[in-house]
């Protein structure tokens, strides 16, 4: 059956973390794609029935990340999945899919039960299509790019492990969102893992054609390798200070430390706060 298998791509999504939750639109009604295919209102169907529909990485049916239900209007099918949490696999892809955001696209493997030659007008002139009228999905995927660019992550929730706020997070000054400095930690690592990831894409794919990454990607490597070796130092000066006051209690007094502390800020933090 794997030979009938197509595969077609869009663009939108959503999670929630604490059940690892994902909405993602997959297909685009009415619309012509790379494929130069057209999918038809209510032409959309599972091909596991009323059971949903599995969530792959990529189109890779060794790689299940998740399962989920396929719901749809006479605009959209919207995928309704959950990531595979209990997984190592399934919370890797769903960080990764939620530090893509609204980059993030999305595509479906499906099989073509009944389908009609015709034309489209786009751009005010007429294009050949394939007209895709009844459609048995088995799979739905996030991709790097897929053949309908309008698909997308609609949402991804998130869980907070720790409900309590905490008190001084709560005094010091926020730039943007206010959020919780644990948070933007997490965030900050769930993205730079998604970078990291892409980075080994891009290089497997160029070896795979006998090449090295180019000189504009090599370049922007080093300079996160610069930026993150800055951020290293700075973060271990102040886990220095933070540790100083259980490791020299008998050596420096509250007046000492509270001076250091306050270099050490001066020098690391952004001057704007």
């Amino acid at each position: 059956m794997r030979e009938n298998i197509q595969h077609k791509t869009v663009n939108i999504t959503t999670t929630d973390e604490v059940e690892g939750k994902v909405e993602a639109v997959f297909s685009v009604f009415n619309e012509i794609d790379s494929d130069n295919d057209v999918v038809l209102p209510n032409s959309i169907k599972s091909g596991y029935g009323d059971r949903g529909v599995a969530m792959v990485w990529a189109h890779d049916w060794k790689d299940v990340i998740g399962r989920g239900q396929i719901v749809q209007d006479n605009d959209k099918a919207v995928f309704k999945g959950q990531f595979i949490m209990d997984t190592e696999r399934g919370r890797d892809a769903y960080n990764t899919v939620k530090a893509m955001g609204d980059l993030q696209q999305w595509s479906f493997g499906y099989e073509v039960l009944e389908s009609e030659n015709g034309t489209f007008q786009k751009d005010s002139q007429d294009v050949d299509v394939r007209y895709l009228k009844d459609v048995k999905v088995w799979e739905v995927s996030p991709v790097l790019v897929g053949a309908n660019q309008n698909t997308e992550t609609v949402l991804v929730k998130e869980h907070n492990n720790n409900p309590e706020e905490i008190k001084e997070e709560e005094e010091a000054p926020k730039k943007n969102t206010g959020k919780r400095f644990s948070t933007e930690v997490d965030e900050l690592l769930i993205k730079l893992s998604a970078v990291l990831k892409r980075a080994k894409e891009l290089t497997a794919l160029r070896l795979s054609k006998e090449k090295t990454l180019s000189e504009d990607s090599t370049e922007v490597l080093s300079d996160l390798q610069d930026s993150l070796q800055e951020v290293y130092q700075d973060i271990d000066t102040l886990l220095d200070v933070a540790g100083s006051e259980k490791e020299e209690k008998d050596e420096l007094d509250d007046t000492t430390l509270l001076l250091e502390t306050e270099r050490v800020l001066v020098e690391t933090l952004d001057p704007e706060l």
